[in-house]
């Protein structure tokens, strides 16, 4: 895979958009669940669904110092969105609850290369949820992983009640959680300058888009909740998101954590659509799965996945490096593309 390294490292510059919008998430507790909601802001409108395999043996090839690469076998299965291609996780969940969602951010700067193998942010993210079930075992596994080539901040949340800033500052990755994150959202500038703002009250940038007036609003919202039904906690969280979106409002997600459903509407489609996890068969011995997520459809679209497609994954990067990153050859990109769809099933090895 090392050979593919320049090319690899265009093609994942994906991992982050290309223009600052206003992303917003949002994470809060909900009769022993935590219900975690996004929305997805940029021009560039494309995007699909994947459902990734547990039982995948999956390798990087940014090697640390000492020339050691990330490998690794995928523990749970999950179903991810992205505008940039297979295996290049923009948010999601997996099949134990942990969920994440990306946010860019201006001045973001990762860690420097030291001994750990190292991974670019939307496949760091991929490894997270195909290793991990908790925001502990995701600060356990950065030990060993550093993260690379992102230009993004992100917020998680696990089942266990658990949420987490992870930001990239000063070349210094940190995963804020517990009382270090007394509000639960997250917009474009870092988090502790929203908070600080929040915290002494000051009147807000008059620019509803700003990323200080948009988490002011979050934070509102947020403690106007009075836990109530699952059904109550989806339409709050679609509610805040509604209260923070721009035209360029892409896709709003909604993930039950206790319930392992994922929910979801776009703008080429607003109709609320779910997916629950708990019907989905992640064994690697079958195909892993996709959907355009912009789809019209509605209600439970589960069955809706059709087996992964090489020629709809291929279209989709294509455009996507047209418009994030152009100057890279269709050839290139199959290659490039070939190396993650050539990730073999281990239950099938055996």
């Amino acid at each position: 895979m090392r050979r593919y390294g320049p090319v690899l490292l265009l093609f994942l510059g994906l991992a982050a958009p290309a223009a600052v919008l206003p992303f917003s998430s949002i994470a809060f507790p909900n009769r022993g669940s935590v219900f975690f909601g996004t929305n997805y802001d940029n021009r560039f409108a494309p995007g699909q669904l994947f459902v990734n395999k547990r039982g995948v043996r999956k390798s990087g090839w940014e090697a640390g110092t000492t020339g050691r690469t990330a490998q690794w076998v995928s523990r749970y299965g999950s179903v991810t969105i992205t505008c940039v291609g297979y295996q290049l996780a923009w948010g999601g969940m997996n099949e134990a609850g942990l969920v994440f969602s990306m946010m860019q951010l201006d001045g973001t700067r990762p860690p420097v290369p030291d001994e750990r193998p190292a991974l670019a942010g939307a496949l760091w993210w991929q490894y997270m949820l195909d290793t991990c079930a908790t925001i502990d075992e995701v600060r356990e596994a950065a030990k060993g992983l550093r993260i690379s080539d992102t230009g993004d901040h992100y917020l998680a949340c696990d089942r266990t009640g658990a949420v987490a800033v992870v930001e990239c500052l000063g070349g210094r990755l940190t995963i804020r959680s517990g009382s270090a994150l007394p509000v639960h959202a997250l917009a474009n500038a870092p988090y502790r300058e929203c908070l600080d703002h929040w915290t002494k009250k000051t009147p807000g940038p008059a620019d509803p888009y700003d990323s200080l007036n948009r988490f002011a609003r979050l934070a509102a919202g947020l403690a106007r909740f009075r836990e109530g039904s699952a059904t109550q906690a989806v339409d709050h969280a679609f509610g805040l998101l509604a209260g923070v979106a721009s035209s360029n409002t892409r896709w709003s997600l909604v993930c039950d954590t206790g319930n392992g459903i994922f929910y979801l509407k776009s703008y080429l489609n607003p109709r609320l659509r779910f997916i629950d996890l708990k019907k989905i068969d992640f064994d690697c011995g079958r195909p892993a799965l996709m959907m355009d997520a912009h789809a019209p459809l509605a209600g439970d679209i589960a069955s809706a996945f059709h087996p992964y497609s090489h020629d709809e994954a291929l279209e989709q990067v294509v455009k996507s490096l047209a418009y994030f990153r152009p100057g890279m050859s269709a050839d290139r990109v199959r290659q490039v593309l070939a190396l993650f769809e050539g990730f073999p099933c281990e239950t099938q090895k055996r």
